[in-house]
C-alpha cells in the first residue's frame, strides 16, 4: 500500500489533551460543532519525507506486541515510538507526526497488535 495522504477523524474531549483516532477514510463526516464533552475534527495526515524515503528504501512498518509503531529496514530496527526501544537498540525516535500518520495507515491495513490476523511481527 503506498504512503497515500489519509483522512481522520480525530477526538478531542474536554478535559484533555490527548487526541484520540476514531475513523480513517475518504468519506469522512465534517467535523461536528463542538459539544461540551469534546471537539470532532477532520484533519488531513500527509507521510513525511523520512517516511516516503524509509518505503522507497522498503522499509517495513509495524506494530510491537505492546501496540508501538516501528520502523524496520530489512532485519534491523531503524525507529521506533518507544524511547525503551530506542535506547536499547540505539535507533531514532519517531516524530509525533509520523507516528500519527503511521497509526492512521497501520489500522487502515487492518494491522493491529492484538489482530491474530496480522503477520508475524520480528521479535526485539
Amino acid at each position: 500500500m503506498p504512503l497515500n495522504p489519509l483522512s481522520v477523524l480525530m477526538y478531542q474531549p474536554a478535559d484533555s489533551s490527548a487526541r484520540r483516532l476514531v475513523d480513517i477514510g475518504s468519506a469522512l463526516p465534517p467535523s461536528a460543532a463542538s459539544a461540551s464533552h469534546g471537539t470532532y475534527e477532520v484533519l488531513r495526515l500527509t507521510p513525511s519525507m523520512r517516511l516516503l524515503t524509509w518505503r522507497r528504501e522498503g522499509a517495513r512498518f509495524d506494530l510491537s506486541c505492546t501496540g508501538r509503531i516501528q520502523v524496520w529496514a530489512e532485519q534491523r530496527l531503524a525507529a521506533s515510538e518507544c524511547a525503551d526501544d530506542c535506547r536499547t537498540h540505539g535507533v531514532s525516535p519517531l516524530e509525533q507526526d509520523d507516528v500519527a500518520y503511521l497509526e492512521a495507515y497501520l489500522l487502515a491495513r487492518d494491522r493491529a497488535w492484538n489482530n491474530s490476523d496480522s503477520p508475524g511481527k520480528p521479535t526485539l
